[in-house]
């Protein structure tokens, strides 16, 4: 796993742990905690691509990479269930961001709670080349 790519993970998922608290009906508040969901859920797509790159899977969309970690026994169902979810609100705030809504960008934020125990997860574990 890149370093750089943790990195910028958990950089970015302290401040959505600090934005969240906030008043989200804040037009700065709220902006801040998309761009900052955005690019967490950014550098979690980068983290499990090259893990699954690692282990000779290529995946074509994003969702893709998150089912191969399922199916490789990397994640649980329900994981995979909230960072399909999670990938899903990140499409939206790039291609569509008028339409989150602040009850999506809250369950966003949750859904990092699941992706940091994740990417914890990863650091601890063997790397794919030493299983």
């Amino acid at each position: 796993m890149r370093s750089n790519s943790l990195a910028r993970f958990m950089s970015h998922y302290r401040k959505v742990r600090e934005l969240r608290e906030g008043n989200l009906s804040d037009y700065l508040i709220y902006t801040a905690l998309a761009m900052e969901c955005f690019q967490a859920t950014n550098s979690l797509i980068e983290i499990g691509e090259r893990y699954v790159v690692d282990l000779g899977r290529y995946p074509a969309t994003y969702l893709d990479i998150f089912q191969i970690m399922y199916e490789e026994g990397v994640i649980s169902g329900e994981e995979l269930k909230a960072l399909k979810r999670l990938t899903f609100l990140r499409n939206l705030i790039a291609h569509e961001y008028y339409r989150i809504t602040e009850e999506e960008l809250k369950e966003m934020a949750d859904l990092l709670d699941t992706a940091e125990r994740v990417v914890k997860r990863l650091v601890k574990g063997p790397a794919p080349s030493e299983r």
